[in-house]
């Protein structure tokens, strides 16, 4: 649907409304799914496309953010202090393990990260500079479209102000299309899908890795995954 210029304005309006709520950020639970085609130049005529799907969660409290692969054996949790530092954690659920980060081991790996772009799994700094297109609904709820183009990276996103949550993303660059796209979204005490309880689980602070080498489950850790490494979804 087209938007007139009145309609531009409500739009507008109630963006600015909500975007004045974030201590009222609404509780979720979601399922997302991403797909990543790759496109290859495989000879002179022909190109060779490569496409990964993944299913994955995404958890959120106004504190407490939480995300795991489809089969729940790997999973990541963000928690934001009264002091607003921001706290990692590593969940690897098939071994019963937590590695936890500290806000400075988190500035030493790199891996700092703005609260409200793990909250809204999309960066609104970003968003404000596309272009909004229409608006319409997804499911009940209000979905507002954007396009444009940053840093030569083409973006379409739909978004649900309400949540304050994509219900689709579509990243093009360099060959490489990767889309998200929201598959079922839940008030997260109505959710049939639940965060696995971690309270049994044995932890490992990041910085005291090296005093335990020989433990059994670090030592696979830095063969297989690689400590530190940050899942991207």
């Amino acid at each position: 649907m087209k938007m007139t210029t009145g309609q531009y304005i409500v739009l507008i309006m109630t963006l600015l409304n909500i975007s004045n709520l974030n201590a009222e950020i609404m509780d979720v639970s979601c399922v997302y799914e991403t797909t990543e085609n790759h496109s290859e130049e495989s000879d002179r005529h022909h190109h060779k496309t490569e496409t990964e799907v993944m299913k994955w969660y995404f958890w959120r409290t106004g504190n407490e953010i939480e995300v795991s692969n489809s089969t729940q054996s790997f999973g990541e949790k963000w928690v934001l202090s009264n002091s607003n530092n921001i706290y990692y954690q590593a969940i690897y659920h098939d071994k019963q393990f937590l590695l936890d980060f500290q806000p400075a081991d988190l500035k030493i790996l790199g891996q700092q990260t703005r609260w409200q772009d793990k909250s809204t799994l999309f960066p609104k700094r970003l968003l404000k500079q596309l272009t909004v297109k229409e608006i319409g609904k997804f499911k009940q709820y209000k979905m507002v479209s954007y396009r444009g183009k940053v840093a030569g990276v083409d973006y379409q996103v739909t978004w649900l102000p309400e949540l304050d949550i994509p219900a689709s993303v579509v990243k093009k660059v360099l060959g490489k299309r990767v889309i998200t796209e929201l598959k079922e979204v839940y008030l997260l005490k109505g959710s049939p899908y639940q965060r696995i309880t971690t309270e049994k689980y044995d932890d490992m602070d990041y910085a005291d890795i090296g005093d335990n080498e020989s433990h059994p489950i670090v030592a696979q850790l830095q063969k297989n995954s690689g400590i530190g490494y940050f899942h991207q979804h």
